[in-house]
Formats: structure tokens, C-alpha cells, sequence
């Protein structure tokens, strides 16, 4: 009898135990990020060896083509996580753009991670000083296919011009690059966090400048493109050898997954992460300087996941009603 009793006791407890069980995630899989050398990849890095080192799940950092690639990987199954421009998630839930008549939407929002500036690079002899300048000038607009490319035809529009008053190369970072150091580029549209190795890079000739956008297409950008931010990068100066600040707009990095998780696994991974943000902070210079708890929701256009969600209704993080 006491036996018995024993193990009903013991059974009981069992029970107890995984009915209060911390949610977790296992298994394994693969995170999307852009290329090796790039921001999305390191930040990916530093956050998915925390995340494999304090949960039972063991997340892979996969390199990529960037946002737009990684939201139809993510469609077709081939990635189960991903680092998405907000602008890039809009335009495949609503299968606008670069998604025009194919929306992707089998993938939420997790958090914001960081800002990703539109970046205007000119050579300073090219007599560029101001967005209109670039009126009958070489420019590279971006890559085929990306989301910055779409960002450039939106600014151009904000003032008025579109691709045919000017001479238009849709080309890679690299390609951009190089073509303002050689003089076949006068300008060039990027868009990345800050600061950039690339502009970096060029700013060590002395020959090129960033331009602003002024404060009237600002408005009417954001007002026309509402997940696009005003931004004003500290330390412009010193980053690029620039004798003057710089006024831009971002948009933000943000980190999703497929829509196949559940709650319990998303709630676990985005505490994970929150609560472990000192040491992803320590280890990556843009969590470091710009991500924190009370930003996680800023910029995220649509369809928070539930697990998220949850965690952020449980340290008290007031939730957007459009994210509700």
C-alpha cells in the first residue's frame, strides 16, 4: 500500500511538474541573415551563440542575399529564421514591390534589432551637394531586387525625380563601391547599419561626402512610408571624415520567424534574448548602441507572433494596437 502510494505520489508530482514547466524551444535550425562579411551576419552570430548556449535548441547562422532573399526562403521553407528590413516585411505581407502579385506571410515579428540608414554617397567632385543635384549624374540606386533600390526610388519621387533624370546602374554594394573610387559612379544609394565599411572605406581618400535629406521630404517620406524613422547617426563626423552632420531616414533590422512556431517556443526564444541583452550588447556594437527592451516593438509593421507577444505583455511593455 505504501508503495503504491508512493508512486501515485510521485506520478502526481510528475505531472505538476510539466504542467508548470518553463516553456522552451528545441531542435534545430537556421537563422538568414546577408553576407558573411556584412551586419546582419554578426549580429546573427553573437545572438544565435547565446541563444544555443542557454536553451536546448541549437540555431545556425546562414549566410544570404539579404531581406528580400530571406523572405522567400523563409516561404519556401528553407529557413526557419530570418533578419528582415521592416520595409522588406511590409512589402512581402502586402505582395507589394519586390512581392508585386506573390506575398510571403507565413512569417512574424519577433523584435526590432537595429537601425539601417539610407546612406547617399557622393564624390565631392562630382558637384553633388544636395538631393536635386543628382539630376543627370551616374548613379548606382542599389542592387536588383533589394529593398534599398525601392528605398532610392522612393526618396528620388519624395523630390520630384524618378530614374529617368539621371543616368541609373542597378548594381551590388561592392560594385557601387568601387565604381565611386574609379569615378564611373558620382553617387550611390546603400542602406545599412551604422556606420558602414564600405563608406568607411572610401572615407579614407578624402574624396567623397553623405548627403542629408532637409526636413520638408523627411516629412513627406515618412508620412508616405510610415516604416521609415528620421535619422541622425552620432559620431557621422568622425566615421567618415565628414565636416558636417547628416540627416537621413532608417529603417529598422528586425527578426522574425515562421509562423509554424508556437507560442510557447517564440515566448522562451524572445526572453532569452531580452534577458540576456547585457551580454549580446557586450558582444555585438549594434545591440550595443541601439537595441533595448523598450524599442522591441518600434517599427514593426504587422503581425507580432503570440509567444512575443506574451512576453512583452509580461514585463509590462505597452503593446501598439496595430500589433494587438
Amino acid at each position: 500500500m505504501k508503495k503504491f502510494l508512493a508512486l501515485a505520489l510521485a506520478a502526481v508530482m510528475a505531472l505538476s511538474g510539466a504542467a508548470f514547466a518553463e516553456p522552451t524551444i528545441e531542435g534545430d535550425y537556421l537563422v538568414a541573415t546577408g553576407s558573411a562579411t556584412g551586419n546582419y551576419y554578426a549580429f546573427a552570430s553573437a545572438m544565435c551563440g547565446i541563444l544555443t548556449s542557454k536553451t536546448p535548441a541549437t540555431l545556425t547562422v546562414q549566410a544570404s542575399g539579404g531581406s528580400t532573399e530571406n523572405a522567400r526562403m523563409l516561404g519556401s521553407g528553407e529557413t526557419e529564421f530570418a533578419l528582415i528590413q521592416t520595409d522588406v516585411y511590409s512589402y512581402a505581407q502586402d505582395g507589394v514591390e519586390l512581392f508585386a502579385g506573390n506575398p510571403i506571410s507565413n512569417f512574424q515579428a519577433i523584435t526590432t534589432c537595429y537601425p539601417e540608414m539610407v546612406q547617399i554617397v557622393v564624390r565631392k567632385d562630382a558637384g553633388i551637394t544636395s538631393i536635386p543635384d543628382l539630376k543627370g549624374k551616374n548613379v548606382c540606386a542599389g542592387a536588383v531586387g533589394s529593398g534599398y533600390e525601392v528605398a532610392a526610388r522612393q526618396i528620388l519621387s519624395t523630390y520630384g525625380l524618378t530614374y529617368d533624370d539621371m543616368n541609373v546602374t542597378l548594381a551590388d554594394q561592392a560594385t557601387a563601391k568601387n565604381g565611386i573610387q574609379d569615378g564611373t559612379f558620382d553617387a550611390m544609394f546603400m542602406c545599412s547599419g551604422f556606420p558602414n565599411n564600405n563608406v568607411v572605406e572610401l572615407s579614407l581618400t578624402g574624396k567623397i561626402d553623405v548627403l542629408s535629406l532637409d526636413d520638408e521630404h523627411v516629412a513627406m517620406l515618412l508620412e508616405k512610408c510610415p516604416y521609415y524613422e528620421e535619422f541622425k547617426p552620432e559620431g557621422v563626423r568622425e566615421a567618415y571624415g565628414l565636416d558636417h552632420d547628416v540627416t537621413s531616414v532608417a529603417v529598422k533590422s528586425m527578426l522574425v520567424c515562421s509562423d509554424s512556431f508556437s507560442e510557447d517556443e517564440i515566448y522562451a526564444l524572445t526572453k532569452c534574448i531580452f534577458e540576456n541583452l547585457p551580454e549580446l550588447q557586450e558582444l555585438n556594437s549594434k545591440a550595443k548602441t541601439y537595441m533595448t527592451l523598450e524599442k522591441a516593438l518600434s517599427g514593426i509593421p504587422s503581425n507580432l507572433h503570440p509567444g512575443a507577444r506574451r512576453y512583452y505583455e509580461e514585463v509590462g511593455l505597452e503593446i501598439p494596437a496595430h500589433l494587438k
